[in-house]
């Protein structure tokens, strides 16, 4: 998974190269885990003597029941601390990880002192991205309304808020000389449940609560145990169960090992080779999909500004159009692959197919190949994993 803050560098530099032209830049449960509302709620580790608890432990912040009912599934483990956004637990990180039996999570971290200075870093202060890559000015004044792509506002008990540039879940709200970020890309959550969440948190970083962020490392370490273990991607079919697929192969399958696999199949002569190409994400495989969303989405959009610029500048505007294509949070019902958990997310867009599976992503090309036949193949691997 991206790291927050590596996105942000990168991004800051991309966007000093090119100017104004861009506004802002861009972190196997066991079969009973699939059914997660089945699942008991964890013990929530709490201090058992008055003031010796860890104020500043992240995990103090929000209610678990608060944050499951963003997730829409009860918790796994007990909150836990994590250094990064990749979810891995360290007792003493600054982050603290809310995740389901499916491996969906959301990251809170919380800058007591220094925020208003990593704030502006990134850009986070005064750009305001919004949909297709535009931004807008965030004036200097007090409980500040975050608005939303669709023009409604969230009010908060912050000063400043932000969208990360180039990301569609990442929410930082500034109040004085403290941060509180969420990142919410590995969730199914919107920006509107995101923002509460960090408003949430705001009104109770006074009087935290006695949520031990260090104790829930263990359960968490635990939990990633039962993440499928990665192995090479051609050994998850036979070379029969893929010709039942795609027919006969031209040639074994070409091995790209833990990552991916290529499949072959006959062609005409002189005609360019066929190719399948299998792509295995083993883990942040959510969080990329809709990570990769959200780009996609930015682009295809931009490049429609283009087109509408040339044609207004030839003389023939374009028709303009809403937003009719907003940022998806899951996949549309009916549309998983055979094989999917409830959880399971995909994307097509007709050059790419997608499919995930808890936090497994497994894509393949589409384009030079038969479409329908890929999909088929994504989903028989997505299957075993």
């Amino acid at each position: 998974m991206p790291d927050r803050q590596g996105l942000a560098r990168c991004w800051i530099a991309i966007a000093a190269l090119i100017g104004i032209a861009l506004v802002g830049c861009s972190r196997h449960s066991s079969p009973t885990a699939q059914d997660t509302g089945a699942l008991p709620p964890p013990p929530f580790a709490k201090s058992n003597t008055g003031e010796t608890y860890d104020k500043r432990d992240p995990c103090n912040l929000l209610d678990p029941k608060e944050v499951e009912a963003v997730l829409g599934a009860p918790l796994a483990v007990p909150p836990y601390r994590s250094a990064n956004a990749t979810a891995d637990p360290t007792p003493t990180g600054e982050s603290c990880v809310y995740e389901a039996a499916n491996f969906r999570y959301i990251d809170l971290q919380v800058t007591y002192e220094g925020g208003a200075l990593a704030a502006s870093m990134t850009g986070m202060v005064k750009n305001l991205l919004k949909s297709g890559g535009g931004a807008a000015d965030i004036k200097n004044n007090v409980s500040k309304n975050f608005r939303l792509d669709d023009g409604t506002e969230i009010a908060g008990e912050w000063d400043e808020a932000s969208l990360t540039p180039m990301n569609c879940c990442i929410f930082s709200g500034l109040r004085g000389d403290q941060l509180i970020t969420i990142d919410f890309t590995a969730s199914p959550a919107t920006l509107r449940q995101a923002a509460t969440l960090v408003d949430g948190a705001y009104k109770r970083i006074d009087h935290p609560l006695k949520i031990d962020g260090g104790a829930g490392v263990a359960a968490a370490k635990a939990l990633n145990k039962t993440r499928p273990q990665p192995k090479d991607v051609c050994s998850l079919l036979s070379r029969t169960e893929v010709e039942a697929i795609l027919g006969h192969l031209a040639k074994d399958p070409i091995s790209r090992g833990q990552d991916g696999c290529t499949y072959e199949v006959p062609v005409p002569p002189q005609t360019p080779p066929q190719q399948y190409e299998l792509t295995v994400r083993w883990r942040g495989g959510y969080y990329q999909w809709r990570s990769d969303r959200h780009v996609a989405r930015i682009g295809t959009a931009a490049v429609g500004q283009i087109a509408a610029d040339v044609a207004k500048q030839m003389g023939h505007p374009l028709p303009e159009s809403g937003n009719a294509n907003p940022e998806p949070s899951q996949g549309s019902a009916g549309t998983a692959p055979p094989g999917t958990d409830p959880a399971g997310s995909v994307s097509d867009t007709g050059l790419h197919f997608a499919g995930v599976k808890r936090d497994v992503q497994v894509s393949i090309n589409e384009q030079f190949v038969d479409p329908d036949k890929a999909k088929a193949l994504a989903a028989a691997v997505l299957a075993k994993t």
